[in-house]
């Protein structure tokens, strides 16, 4: 996954209708896949109770004052609501200020597969200071994720190997491995595998607006966050209130097209990181932005020959490197590390770059993560795996056509290319079909909302969230200048993109001119 490089222009783009209205109820879209018309959901499901009460350490240890926890039952299967139910662990912070309460705001962080009631539990996300006063804060673990009925995956999931395949004996070998773990998550996790789809997951949030007592749904998401908050815009048109998608997905896209401009992303990082070297007069790499590309692509190519040895005595290869720099160089603060730890490695010795995994892009400082955070970093990490492949399409379905497709990608970049091929091979051996389709969201008769995003996101590129802006015609953009994924309520406050969120949020205002939001 890749960072646009520099600091591209700001622009902000004007909704061409203000306010939140209340739009009339329509039906859901008729698209394809489990967009389609569903049964009406009995009364059991509509009309329940939530019963808060004080959050167990499931959903966190150290929750804030006033937190509150809960659960929601929600069909596995909306095409067949008699069937089985899975349980949505949810956690809510009411209203500051209640007297004036505008109803709930519903948050998801994002992932794909992260749990959002743990956020808002611990405060850990907490909205902007108006949004937070006037909103009952609402956190929820998506289906098959964290408390929601987690799935299971015995083995894990396939993960990219360590040294991508050349030949198709290679492949299929890796192929068969991938198999036999997707069939055992299958086994293992039952039939919520099969319905983790975003769509799905957009149905349980109407299931929780109603249930929450709403009209409309106010929601706030991250990431892929958004991708749910576009699918929700074209199922419940007439159902959106104030939503606001922070670092855009683009829906349009398949899994090979995100995974291209991840690659692009990425060459763009490590070029904007060589520029900074050169610009400063630091020639330990090269001489030039061209002579440094060079130099790491050379390097990357013999590294796909022959791997070096590693600070824990394992094969430093190509797929290694792009990990490393990948990451490394997407983050300002590990530049000055990185630069004496490639010129190790340039000339040999790549043990300073292993060091340098371990704090980069604002880690944990080389901490060991405790038994918690490892759990929830694996269980997300199957849930992302459970989500995609429903979601996306166009995974690579055969060892050839990975081949072929590592091929392509490493002829783009040899630095970031062939690994980021390989990535989609738990995708690619995934044993249920994707039901997802890659198309733009118009959402046709849904109250405007509003996009935003930061100039620089690895994750999720400006690029995006300009894309999005134009399939919705009652959209407005803002751009926050500075590198980073979230830029609303984040770790690094805004005042003025918190300010023009929370007035969003609170009055209904949006952005009716030319925003350039500072760092």
């Amino acid at each position: 996954m890749a960072l646009s490089a520099g600091l591209l222009t700001v622009t902000t783009l004007v909704v061409t209708a203000s306010g939140v209205g209340g739009a009339a109820a329509s039906q859901p879209d008729d698209v394809k896949g489990r967009n389609t018309a569903v049964p009406v959901l009995p009364a059991r499901f509509t009309q329940q109770k939530v019963q808060w009460t004080a959050c167990g350490t499931d959903v966190t240890p150290k929750a804030v004052p006033g937190a509150e926890c809960g659960w929601v039952k929600v069909p596995v299967d909306y095409a067949a609501p008699g069937g089985e139910t899975v349980k949505l662990r949810v956690s809510r912070v009411q209203a500051k200020d209640h007297s004036h309460r505008l109803g709930s705001l519903l948050f998801n962080p994002g992932g794909p597969g992260a749990g959002g009631a743990a956020d808002v539990a611990d405060g850990n996300w907490q909205a902007g200071g108006q949004a937070r006063a006037r909103y009952d804060l609402v956190g929820f673990d998506p289906r098959g994720t964290a408390g929601s009925g987690q799935i299971k995956c015995p083995d894990g999931v396939a993960q990219e190997p360590e040294n991508p395949p050349r030949t198709e004996a290679e492949a299929q070998k890796v192929f068969a491995d991938g198999t036999r773990r997707a069939r055992a998550c299958q086994r293992a996790s039952g039939a919520v595998l099969a319905h983790m789809d975003s769509v799905s997951v957009a149905r349980d949030m109407d299931v929780l607006r109603t249930v929450l007592g709403d009209a409309k749904l106010n929601y706030t998401g991250y990431s892929y966050g958004t991708f749910i908050g576009q699918q929700y815009m074209k199922l419940f048109p007439g159902k959106v209130g104030r939503m606001v998608l922070d670092s855009v997905v683009n829906p349009a896209a398949d899994m090979r097209q995100v995974a291209q401009l991840d690659v692009k992303t990425s060459d763009d990082a490590v070029r904007r990181y060589a520029h900074h070297l050169v610009a400063r007069g630091d020639d330990r790499l090269g001489a030039t932005t061209e002579e440094i590309m060079r130099r790491l692509t050379t390097f990357a190519k013999k590294l796909e020959r022959k791997p070096l040895r590693g600070a824990d005595g394992e094969d430093f290869t190509n797929s290694t490197l792009s990990t490393y720099l990948g990451t490394a160089a997407t983050d300002e603060a590990s530049w000055k590390r990185l630069t004496p730890a490639l010129v190790s490695a340039l000339n040999g010795d790549v043990t300073a770059l292993d060091r340098l995994d371990a704090g980069a892009a604002g880690g944990s400082g080389g901490q060991k993560p405790t038994p918690q955070e490892a759990r929830a970093e694996e269980n997300e990490s199957l849930s992302m795996s459970g989500v995609l492949c429903l979601d996306s399409p166009s995974a690579p379905k055969s060892p050839k056509e990975m081949l072929d497709t590592a091929d392509a990608f490493a002829k783009q970049s040899p630095l970031f290319g062939r690994s980021y091929a390989w990535q989609m091979i738990d995708c690619a051996t995934w044993p249920i079909a994707p039901t997802g389709a890659a198309e733009p969201v118009k959402a046709s008769g849904a109250a405007p909302v509003l996009l935003v995003s930061y100039t620089d996101d690895q994750l999720t590129p400006l690029t995006n969230a300009r894309a999005v802006h134009r399939q919705l015609a009652h959209s407005s953009l803002l751009v926050r200048k500075r590198q980073g994924h979230g830029a609303y309520a984040s770790g690094h406050p805004s005042p003025c993109t918190d300010r023009a969120v929370d007035s969003y949020l609170v009055g209904g205002k949006l952005p009716d001119k030319t925003v350039n939001c500072p760092r």
